[in-house]
């Protein structure tokens, strides 16, 4: 994540070949991260909700990629194409909801524990 939002800062500041390369080092991080996620899938026990987040893995590799496609051609000329920039912001978005699925069961522990079950709480007033 910190890959993808350094290039699209890089590429603000108007510096599209180091934003490039900082596409091209987003690769194998994504590529790692992915099959560690699906290597958690084959473990017995496995998370239900680690599924999706291993399948959104895939899914922000594409939109990288397609980042780093659409920009390879340009960057000599140093303009970064508008599609470019929204495939990195939309790669955020699937982070932050990778982010949010991980996250859910820790949510859920917390919410479980601010409330006391049903049989414990008072009763309204009449």
């Amino acid at each position: 994540m910190a890959l993808v939002l350094l290039s699209i800062v890089t590429g603000a500041l108007g510096s599209p070949t180091l934003s490039f390369y900082c596409l091209l080092a987003t690769v194998p991080a994504i590529v790692v991260a992915g099959l560690a996620a699906v290597e958690e899938q084959l473990q017995p026990g496995a998370l239900p909700h680690r599924r999706l987040v291993a399948m959104l893995h895939v899914v922000t590799l594409l939109l990288v990629l397609a980042a780093a496609t659409l920009r390879a051609p340009l960057r000599a000329e140093g303009t970064v194409p508008q599609a470019a920039v929204s495939a990195l912001i939309a790669c955020l978005v699937v982070f932050g909801i990778q982010a949010l699925i991980g996250s859910l069961p820790a949510i859920r522990r917390t919410v479980r524990a601010g409330h006391p079950p049903a049989a414990e709480l008072p009763a309204p007033p009449i």
